[in-house]
């Protein structure tokens, strides 16, 4: 009787600790508002100003988003062919060629509009999906982000838009390629990408 008592209190205390954790979608609020604050804040309007927004978006980016799990998942399989090494080059470079590509393209085009986290579906403890609105010309574009939990941070590892998984899109690029290529030439690839972008934006 005394362990059942013991296990009952236990699961009680562990059940009391999620529900007073962070929610993921509260996470989610709190960093996409910092991002957009980021935006449009008038200090970096002036071109000089831009790389200073790009790393202050990227160390957001990087709170919400695992680029291990990602690439992990995205490779699948093909995980198999990478060292350690090569797999830590890949997700390091991933994670850059995301900043620099994607937050670039947001910076050159954002024009106030709105990501907004309508809803979570809490699948349990450590897996949650939220459902967010992103207005975009007075367009309602849902989008769907999987989250996970780790200790009493929760991160997202994949993004649903127009029901289209990122993971898989990517997925589908890097199978093809190294059904051709080994992993030092994937990361040549990234290398190369980055590279090209970084020259434009010095250009």
């Amino acid at each position: 009787m005394k362990k059942v008592l013991v296990a009952v209190v236990m699961i009680l205390v562990e059940l009391s600790s999620f529900a007073y954790a962070e929610q993921p979608i509260d996470t989610l609020q709190k960093l996409i508002d910092q991002g957009i604050t980021i935006l449009n804040d008038p200090i970096f309007k002036e071109p000089a100003q831009k790389d200073t927004q790009r790393q202050q978006l990227s160390e957001i980016l990087n709170q919400i988003v695992d680029f291990r799990e990602f690439c992990r998942r995205a490779l699948a399989s093909n995980l198999l062919k990478f060292t350690p090494q090569q797999l830590n080059e890949f997700i390091n470079l991933f994670a850059k060629f995301i900043t620099v590509y994607y937050l670039t393209m947001i910076q050159d085009n954002y024009t106030n509009e709105k990501v907004i986290p309508i809803s979570q579906n809490l699948i349990s403890d450590s897996k949650a999906v939220v459902q967010v609105t992103v207005v975009w010309n007075n367009i309602d574009i849902p989008v769907e982000i999987i989250m996970f939990r780790r200790g009493d941070s929760w991160k997202a590892y994949d993004i649903f838009v127009l029901e289209i998984s990122v993971v898989r899109f990517y997925g589908a690029q890097f199978q093809e390629i190294l059904r051709k290529e080994t992993p030092d030439q994937i990361i040549d690839r990234l290398k190369l990408k980055i590279r090209k972008i970084e020259d434009s934006l010095q250009g």
